[in-house]
């Protein structure tokens, strides 16, 4: 892995840190990240869910989630949602790497 691009997304689909990618808010919940300059191979992409993002917060569903459906060398799609399984508008960050 010699290269790696992260991120934290706004529930609106907004760039909130990170360099390197644009989002696509496609739908209630699901987003496509796209990287500025494709991967060589299709990288590894993890992704996680924000939930509330005040640092102090105690609450929150471990059932609440962030899902990569679809990962190419110049793009990933992401679910997240609620914890009854519906999509939902949320914060997530990530972490793609790859060569």
């Amino acid at each position: 892995m010699d290269r790696m691009v992260c991120g934290y997304v706004s529930a609106s689909g907004n760039v909130i840190s990170g360099t390197g990618y644009r989002v696509d808010h496609v739908d209630p919940g699901l987003y496509t990240v796209f990287f500025d300059t494709a991967f060589n191979t299709i990288p590894s992409v993890v992704v996680t869910q924000v939930f509330n993002g005040d640092i102090n917060y105690h609450g929150g569903d471990t059932r609440d989630n962030a899902v990569v459906v679809g990962i190419l060398a110049d793009r990933f799609r992401v679910v997240v949602g609620e914890q009854n399984g519906s999509h939902s508008d949320r914060r997530f960050t990530f972490i793609a790497a790859g060569s």
